[in-house]
């Protein structure tokens, strides 16, 4: 009579099926999270309409939460031949169906909230090594040259194809990978819906909400750094060959009273003529429209206006005399050397 088996040859022998049905019970889920993130694609960077989406709008915050690693991979996606670069103020300002028709499409909103004159040049290199960029046209507001608290940066590996593709795999293999396809906790809480052409629609804000935004102005962090300029030269320089336009946001009556009342109007002027010098140095077209405009109807006690959203956001209606006026500027050149570089002030105006 033949014996048993042994106890260790049976111990072994079920804790090698219980591994194998381990390793393809982790790697069936792994492909399902996988192909459930392809298909309903949270983050907006594999396809024009993903599921969730509505009327081609995104009302998800997790665009707004990661938008830093979203729009550098929509951005892939598009392969846009114009690009427009700024702050909050132009994802909400600019809207790149105004461009249809006069400028290189498809055309992407690249704006950036918080955007600081550092991460420019990221976003160069990630257009260059994108390579579908043939205008860029990028809007410059005050606070991206002050010491206000900057946002965690730009990641360089965003600008080449493997930072890329590691940054999708990351947004499918995390933790917060079922919370982000059920998207559990990340209902919208800001105003306004994306757009998959990187563009924000904002409603207008209630008096309540636009007092708040003029109130939250944090003046005292509000110091010109000249240095922060380099950022903005460097971009210019690795940009040289593609269409390039620059333009000098407009600025609101209240929030240039801000300025004012805080003591930065003088540093405010300063950066004004900065940017011109340094944009005339690299040879490009320029337009500086920060206060040469007839917007003037914005209190922030009233609510959102015809023209602005808050005291720092214009609305679209102002973006397209932006894009008309920056079309007619003329190249600007310098006729004598930059000054020397200024020291930093520790925040007191000149």
């Amino acid at each position: 009579m033949r014996g048993a088996p042994s106890s260790p040859q049976v111990k072994n022998r079920n804790a090698a099926g219980f591994g194998a049905t381990f390793l393809l019970t982790v790697a069936g889920l792994l492909l399902l999270t996988l192909a459930l993130t392809i298909w309903r694609d949270p983050f907006w960077v594999l396809r024009e309409a993903p599921p969730w989406t509505q009327a081609g709008l995104g009302e998800s915050r997790l665009l707004d939460l990661e938008m830093r690693r979203v729009k550098p991979l929509q951005l892939a996606r598009i392969l846009p031949q114009t690009l427009l670069v700024g702050s909050s103020v132009v994802y909400r300002g600019l809207d790149p169906a105004d461009l249809a028709g006069s400028s290189p499409s498809p055309v992407y909103n690249a704006g950036l909230s918080s955007l600081m004159a550092g991460e420019l040049p990221v976003l160069a290199a990630l257009a260059l090594n994108v390579g579908s960029a043939r205008r860029v046209v990028i809007g410059l507001d005050y606070y991206m040259f002050t010491a206000l608290p900057p946002p965690p940066a730009l990641r360089p590996e965003l600008a080449t194809a493997t930072g890329r593709a590691e940054a999708l795999l990351r947004m499918a293999f995390n933790s917060d990978a079922v919370a982000n396809l059920l998207a559990l906790s990340h209902r919208r809480t800001e105003p306004g819906a994306w757009r998959a052409d990187g563009f924000k629609t904002t409603p207008d804000f209630d008096a309540g909400l636009t007092s708040r935004v003029a109130e939250a102005q944090d003046i005292a962090a509000m110091a010109y750094q000249p240095e922060r300029l380099a950022g903005l030269s460097e971009a210019l320089s690795m940009l040289r060959g593609l269409e390039v336009a620059v333009y000098l946001s407009p600025v609101s009556r209240p929030q240039l009273g801000l300025l004012g009342g805080g003591g930065r109007l003088p540093e405010f002027e300063r950066w004004r003529a900065d940017v011109a010098a340094l944009v005339a140095s690299h040879g490009l077209r320029f337009a500086d429209l920060a206060t040469d405009h007839p917007f003037d109807d914005f209190d922030p006690d009233k609510g959102s206006s015809r023209f602005w959203i808050d005291n720092v956001h214009f609305k679209p209606a102002v973006g397209r005399w932006v894009l008309a006026r920056l079309a007619s500027a003329s190249v600007s050149r310098a006729v004598s050397p930059l000054p020397q570089q200024h020291t930093p002030t520790g925040g007191k105006p000149r």
